[in-house]
């Protein structure tokens, strides 16, 4: 008898992995408009008052890895994210839910003309979907199980 090959996708905890990409996408629109500050602001002329400045030792590229996404990163990596999804489905569940005017799971049921249960399946598709094009880093979206391998 054939011995069973288990995948990664398998493997993959949808349910877990559904969660961290809601989670990740809950905070696009507050983001998006944190990202609109520099818009406000406008740009400034730089300050020169002959005084002599240090060369910078930083390196900028190091900190944004060691801390975390800008708010304007964000936001454009969440839309390349989604521009890749394969399934217009998925992508109108999750332009719907999270990006742009907010729609109620209702009103993409009836955009749709999907069933209670097949919505919910749907949008848990489309939150694994974007889980799967999301760049592993700064955070990693896929949650997979462990299997012990008995044989």
């Amino acid at each position: 008898m054939g011995r069973l090959v288990q995948t990664y996708f398998r493997l993959l905890d949808h349910e877990e992995t559904a969660k961290n990409a809601e989670r990740l996408l809950g905070d696009f629109r507050h983001r998006e408009q944190k990202a609109k500050r520099a818009d406000v602001l406008g740009l400034e002329s730089p300050s020169l008052d002959g005084m002599p400045r240090n060369e910078t030792v930083e390196n900028t590229t190091e900190r944004r890895i060691i801390s975390h996404l800008s708010d304007k990163e964000f936001v454009d990596r969440v839309r390349r994210a989604i521009e890749c999804i394969e399934s217009d489905e998925a992508k109108v569940i999750l332009c719907g839910l999270y990006i742009g005017r907010p729609l109620t799971a209702e009103a993409l049921m009836e955009r749709m003309a999907m069933s209670n249960t097949a919505y919910y399946h749907a949008k848990e598709e489309a939150l694994v979907a974007f889980a799967e094009v999301w760049p592993p880093f700064p955070s990693e979206l896929l949650v997979y199980r462990t299997v012990r391998d008995d044989g």
